[in-house]
């Protein structure tokens, strides 16, 4: 147990792997023929990795020290760990878990070099990369034996950034200003609108993401910058106003302007065009309208700004957020994660509608006639005296709902369908139907309650 010892027994571990321990300490180290637990005497330590490693910059647990004794950045067991964990001039620190499975307890199947079974030992020593998070960028990988790492989003593989960035683990100025993005001095690099609006407009970053830097270009909200999204925040909307005007028609200058004059998606603010893209979906297909309902105004799922200025608009993360409308109804959910919005009236959350109807925001074929009810092939679906009218008494949809859908189910009148009311026009031209009650058919169906139970046997 002394650590200047020549038989330090952390030293033959990491030289040897565990082979051998078993033959003291027993098969599952609790202690076998000389009575001392491996566990017992580390599994105090949960949470203080420095037993073994760590512990000279910090006590997360990460080089300095390495498990061999390395203290200096130039070895790759040390690096960049601190500069990456306590962060610095440019963000704030990231989590182990970024770039390393993080076990949970000592003898975690992916702890020490074990792959499962207690005696399947790996004796390399080495620390497997696994990216999680927003740190894989998509496709990033780690070289050791350049000591590099490529396509990570935290060194430019993001839209608009320098993903070809390979920073070297052990050399010093990794992560400059200016070494992931351009900062100004050649804009088109950032795409979208930043060449237009740093070189023509003549505004500098701060003016659009003022929560992050300030107009000397140091980072000011270090838990902003490399976190996975752009934050932008308007520090004065004056600038602004000239070109945008206080007019929401002017909302295809940012956004917008492709498949109408909506100012809905395409283009997405970073130049979606794709309906598969989460910021296009199928807001063309909503706001234009289809062959079964008119368009559906902006503000049954955003709240629609009445200036450029208004609070709530130019949001922090530049994601829209889904303020539900009367016509969708307050129990409506969005999930980001899924691309799915549920519980809406406009898909099916309504008496005899399918409630758990959950249409996906980016796949196509999402509104088929019988999504979101029942079209005459399970009446009982819809409830009430559906089941009656359709099955029993052979009646078409038209016959109640004349100027809704015609005999063949096109809907003919849009303007009543997906309009939050229960239209009923019975075809015959006369009648009415007010609070569930039809009256004053004159067709022979409802004339009297008496007709009705003698003619049908009742």
């Amino acid at each position: 147990m002394d650590k200047t010892s020549i038989d330090f027994h952390g030293d033959v571990v990491n030289s040897r792997g565990y082979v051998g321990c078993d033959v003291c300490h027993g098969n599952d180290f609790a202690g076998g023929r000389v009575g001392v637990s491996c566990v017992e005497c580390h599994q105090k330590q949960v949470g203080l990795c420095t037993s073994c490693h760590g512990g000279v910059d910090n006590g997360s647990g990460a080089p300095p020290l390495g498990l061999r004794g390395e203290v200096a950045d130039t070895t790759i067991a040390v690096g960049a760990h601190s500069v990456h964990l306590e962060g610095e001039f440019i963000t704030d620190g990231i989590v182990c878990e970024s770039c390393h499975h993080v076990p949970a307890f000592l003898f975690d199947s992916l702890h020490l070099g074990r792959s499962g079974n207690l005696g399947d030992i790996a004796v390399d020593s080495v620390a497997e990369i696994t990216w999680h998070g927003f740190a894989d960028g998509g496709g990033a990988a780690w070289d050791r034996a350049t000591r590099s790492c490529t396509e990570t989003y935290c060194h430019g593989n993001f839209h608009g950034g320098y993903s070809s960035n390979a920073p070297i683990w052990t050399a010093d100025h990794q992560a400059h200003c200016g070494s992931c993005h351009d900062i100004g001095y050649d804009p088109p690099d950032l795409l979208w609108k930043h060449e237009f609006h740093l070189r023509v407009a003549n505004l500098a970053c701060a003016d659009c993401h003022a929560n992050v830097v300030d107009s000397l270009l140091n980072i000011v909200g270090l838990n902003l910058h490399v976190n996975g999204r752009v934050d932008t925040l308007t520090r004065d909307t004056l600038p602004c106003v000239p070109c945008h005007s206080a007019n929401p028609a002017n909302c295809v200058i940012c956004h917008g302007g492709r498949d109408n004059q909506t100012g809905a998606p395409p283009l997405g603010l970073r130049g979606e065009l794709s309906a598969n893209q989460l910021a296009v979906g199928a807001h063309t297909s909503h706001v234009e309208g289809g062959y079964i309902a008119t368009a559906v105004a902006c503000r049954e799922c955003h709240i629609v700004p009445s200036t450029f200025a208004d609070p709530g608009h130019y949001g922090t993360d530049s994601i829209a957020e889904t303020t539900w409308g009367n016509l969708a109804g307050s129990a409506s959910q969005w999930n980001r994660i899924a691309a799915t919005c549920s519980k809406t009236y406009c898909h099916g959350n309504f008496a005899g509608g399918y409630a758990s109807n959950a249409p996906i925001w980016t796949a196509p074929g999402q509104i088929d006639c019988g999504s979101c009810h029942d079209n005459g092939t399970s009446p009982a679906d819809l409830g009430g005296r559906h089941f009656k009218h359709v099955i029993e008494e052979n009646f078409e949809c038209r016959r109640c709902h004349a100027a809704t859908v015609d005999s063949l189910f096109n809907i003919i009148g849009k303007n009543r369908h997906v309009n939050g009311a229960r239209d009923v026009v019975f075809s015959s031209g006369q009648g009415s139907f007010s609070n569930g009650t039809c009256s004053n058919l004159g067709d022979g169906c409802h004339d009297t309650e008496n007709w009705y139970e003698t003619a049908r046997g009742r």
